[in-house]
């Protein structure tokens, strides 16, 4: 499992195109919130607080997490390294834990720099250092289990079309169906408990800063039903 991690981690970070990702994910964040005019812009708000980073963060990993994934499996099987893995003494779930695992860490390196966020709210806000650190940690908290919850969806996919392009639309649509489609259907219906079933639900529970163990298992729970599934699909590919 660590080599199958490590194999991951060391291809990804030895080209451009991870860097590129990184930088754009952290420059789509700092623009909308310190540069661009609009509802999400601190300055414009002259509110001290990192809520509209966890407003649009979701979205922004929306199509940085399908980019990271969608070629981690599919590729095995279309270079035939697959052969090469299914033929060594590693268990199918081994290789899925993996990808997993060094797809959410690239995730969160993508996140790590977002720390000058924190840094310049807490220096801005009046007092200085005035700022919710409950929401702030409930928030992150969140957003990690975001990255956790994108990355086995997107494995998913990426065990199940061997299309890289394929893999990262289904993978968006998934995410989008997931967090803002049955959302939106349980606001029309005024329907709580189709709510419970969204994405932004459980996300925006988290980032009030209360740590509610419901949403926890609700993210473990769909988590392990997608990286079950990858599991499922890989292993009749090897057959």
């Amino acid at each position: 499992m660590f080599a199958i991690y490590k194999k991951e981690i060391t291809m990804f970070f030895t080209t451009m195109e991870a860097y590129v990702a990184i930088s754009v994910f952290f420059c789509i964040n700092g623009l909308i919130l310190w540069y661009i005019p609009s509802e999400f812009n601190i300055f414009y708000n002259k509110q001290a607080s990192l809520l509209p980073f966890f407003t649009i963060a979701p979205w922004v990993l929306l199509f940085l997490m399908p980019a990271i994934t969608m070629k981690m499996v599919n590729s095995e099987l279309v270079h035939k390294t697959s052969l090469i893995l299914f033929t060594k003494p590693i268990a199918i779930w081994e290789i899925i834990v993996g990808k997993f695992l060094a797809s959410f860490t690239i995730g969160i390196t993508a996140i790590l720099p977002t720390i000058i966020f924190v840094y310049t709210i807490y220096n801005i806000s009046t007092p200085k250092g005035n700022i919710d650190s409950g929401e702030l940690l409930g928030s992150y908290i969140g957003i990690i289990l975001l990255i956790k919850l994108y990355s086995a969806i997107g494995l998913f996919c990426s065990s199940v079309f061997k299309n890289n392009m394929i893999a990262f639309i289904l993978t968006t649509v998934i995410i989008l169906s997931l967090y803002f489609g049955i959302d939106l259907i349980a606001s029309f219906y005024n329907n709580t408990t189709l709510e419970y079933l969204s994405i932004h639900y459980h996300y925006k529970s988290i980032s009030r800063g209360i740590i509610d163990s419901r949403d926890i298992i609700y993210f473990i729970s769909l988590t392990f039903f997608f990286l079950y599934s990858s599991h499922v699909i890989t292993d009749k590919n090897k057959t």
